[in-house]
């Protein structure tokens, strides 16, 4: 059988390799000749030198060839890639395509608001001016007017009118805006509202009726003297409410805020606490959670029943934000300081998701942002970092500046310069002149001015001022600082002037749950002689604030009443522990080790506290006590002048004059 050699081909044929001649034969073909063994040899030589020359030409062929092949798997490789990347660029642009696609769809599906068209108008009110965009815009206005005056934490709704669309872009095909399809995108699948009305001429003057795509309708009827205006400022009322029935109530609360205390302010309260209540069987779980927060911080609620209104939202919803900040205040309010410091740690780790954060208003955001740090720098004792997020949010938010220049003030007594104290209220008393009372919001700023200068029959006055006053029985939830912060400070004062049955007769009546009653309980029975009463009280506050460093800090000072150096240092490190940036219990733990007779040990603990309380007057006293203990006098001399340039005591002034005179 015989293989036929292809016809054609491209393909360069591969040069037969040539054969090697047998050497004998050459040999013997030689003899034959008669040839000399030379010759013979010279004839060998020769035939070999041909074949490495045939050999050597045939491996150049077979090299070309390699090339050729090399090269025309290059170019196959080339054309390959090329293809290759066609291909993915192709499924870049599809994929693009379809993500811009969904996303498109899922934010016209997500579209929420009210849409406003144009409203129908009588003839002769067209030819005054009133056309019917005209008349639509008249109605968002008012929406907008009761929108701005709503104070809620709720994401507001957009109010737009249905002509407001900006430069359309045509589609080649057909002639249709993207505009256009994206707003019947809209339609079909968004969860947008559209109004639209109509103005009425009747015999009795005029009517407005309009109606939402929901299928509800509001009628408002005028009087011949009443103008287009005020049907719209009536009929936008009622659109709100049935569109946004969370911020209308929310609406209804901040209208009665603002008003004395009557029959008008308990009425709104009572329809917006009734509209909250009707949002609990809604079937929106969005709106069910917002109803449980308006009723935990409504004006009605009780602390108690405001933290129950919270636990049965976050079970709804148990990374809301806002529910887990108003748990945190409700919480405070009760003196549950451990329960509140866990719901603002839960608030503050919820808003670094965006998905939670977008379940709150914009505003609100930049709030709880710096609201939630500046509390739980408070429960730790950090008061620098307190005092700087205090400071942002006065500049940040002037709705509640007031509030948070009082948290501003309170952070710099708490680092023991309550002078600053008198720079506030000489600025509160240009914005607002007139004679400070109880009710002032820097009335407890005032109280903590004087604890921290051991004006202890000066603190008692403001605060038994302050605990007569009737508004704590008309505040809802805010009531309860009377038994949990009002009280236990008062009993705490009393003791100090040395008024211990009335100090122990009202410590007795605060809840026994109240982180800062438990503790002022402590303190009162050590002042008492009852250290057994202490002791436990103590145990019970280190129990119910595990993570807070107050307890610990003030256990270590009982101790060191005692003469227990040695078991007070050991609390302070505790305190520590909890409140690393807490100046107090480094300050202490310094007077405990000058006790000891460790002075340098005391400087260092003084220093570590000067950096957490810069202007601290009798923590510097302290240090120049050491330093002089050391002999060190003129290191004790500078310590002094700088102690006498702070806040002081008058017994720590009185000591740093006395010092400096002896030190020349």
């Amino acid at each position: 059988m015989t293989i036929e050699e292809p016809k054609a081909s491209n393909r360069r044929k591969r040069p037969a390799a040539p054969t090697t001649p047998d050497p004998v034969e050459i040999a013997m073909e030689i003899a034959a000749s008669g040839q000399t063994p030379a010759d013979a040899a010279m004839a060998v030589l020769e035939t070999n030198a041909a074949l490495m020359r045939e050999q050597i030409d045939v491996a150049r062929e077979e090299a070309n060839l390699s090339r050729d092949q090399a090269g025309l798997a290059r170019r196959l490789t080339v054309l390959a890639n090329n293809q290759i990347f066609r291909n993915r660029i192709l499924v870049a642009v599809v994929f693009a395509l379809l993500v811009a696609a969904g996303t498109v769809v899922c934010s016209a599906s997500r579209t929420t608001g009210l849409v406003i068209q144009p409203f129908t108008v009588p003839p002769e009110l067209v030819e005054d001016g009133l056309d019917g965009r005209a008349a639509a815009a008249l109605f968002q206005d008012e929406l907008v007017r009761l929108e701005a005056a709503t104070i809620s934490s709720r994401p507001a709704a957009s109010f737009r009118n249905d002509w407001s669309e900006g430069v359309t872009v045509e589609v080649e095909a057909g002639g249709v805006s993207l505009t256009d399809a994206y707003t019947a995108l809209t339609r079909w699948l968004g969860q947008e509202t559209y109004v639209n009305g109509g103005l009425i001429r009747t015999p009795a003057g005029l009517e407005l009726v309009v109606r939402s795509s929901d299928g509800t309708a509001v009628t408002v009827q005028g009087g011949p003297a009443d103008s287009p205006g005020v049907l719209m400022r009536d009929a936008a009322e009622r659109v709100y409410e049935q569109t946004q029935p969370y911020r209308y109530a929310a609406y209804l609360s901040t209208k009665a805020g603002g008003l004395p205390d009557g029959p008008e302010r308990q009425a709104l309260r009572d329809e917006s606490r009734a509209l909250l209540a009707r949002l609990l069987d809604s079937p929106s779980r969005i709106d069910r959670v917002w109803a449980y927060n308006g009723l935990a911080v409504h004006g009605t609620t009780s602390a108690p029943d405001s933290i129950l209104f919270v636990q049965a939202a976050l079970e709804i919803d148990p990374e809301h934000p806002q529910i887990l900040a108003t748990g945190a205040l409700s919480a405070s309010y009760l003196g549950q300081t451990e329960t509140s410091l866990g719901f603002v740690q839960r608030s503050a780790d919820s808003l670094s998701n965006p998905v939670n954060r977008a379940k709150v208003s914009e505003d609100q955001q930049q709030l709880l942002l710096l609201v939630n740090p500046a509390r739980l720098a408070e429960m730790k004792g950090d008061w620098l970092q307190a005092l700087e997020f205090h400071t942002r949010l006065v500049d940040s938010d002037q709705r509640t500046a007031a509030e948070f220049r009082e948290d501003r003030v309170n952070a710099l007594i708490a680092l023991h310069q309550p002078s600053a104290l008198q720079r506030l209220i000489e600025e509160e008393a240009f914005r607002a002149p007139g004679r400070p009372g109880p009710g002032d919001r820097l009335w407890p700023a005032r109280i903590e001015s004087a604890v921290s200068l051991d004006q202890w029959p000066q603190a008692a006055a403001l605060l038994e001022e302050l605990e007569a006053e009737t508004f704590w029985n008309l505040l809802g939830r805010i009531a309860a600082l009377r038994q949990t912060s009002i009280w236990p400070r008062l009993a705490y004062a009393r003791a100090r002037t040395g008024d211990l049955a009335g100090a122990q007769a009202l410590i007795t009546a605060t809840p026994l749950d109240c982180y800062l009653c438990v503790r002022e309980r402590a303190r009162i029975a050590e002042l008492a002689g009852d250290r057994a009463a202490a002791d436990r009280w103590s145990a019970e506050a280190r129990r119910q604030g595990p993570s807070l460093p107050f307890a610990f800090a003030e256990r270590g000072q009982m101790l060191m009443a005692r003469g227990d150096a040695a078991g007070a240092i050991a609390f302070y490190e505790q305190a520590i522990e909890r409140g690393p940036r807490w100046a107090d219990p480094q300050k202490y733990w310094g007077d405990a080790l000058l006790a000891q007779g460790d002075e340098a040990g005391a400087i260092r603990k003084y220093r570590a506290a000067a950096d957490r309380a810069p202007r601290w007057g009798a923590l510097h006293l302290a240090w120049g006590r050491a330093l002089e203990a050391q002999g060190k006098r003129d290191q004790a001399r500078e310590k002094y002048t700088e102690a006498s340039r702070m806040d002081l005591s008058a017994a720590d002034r009185a000591e740093v004059r006395r010092r400096l005179g002896a030190a020349g």
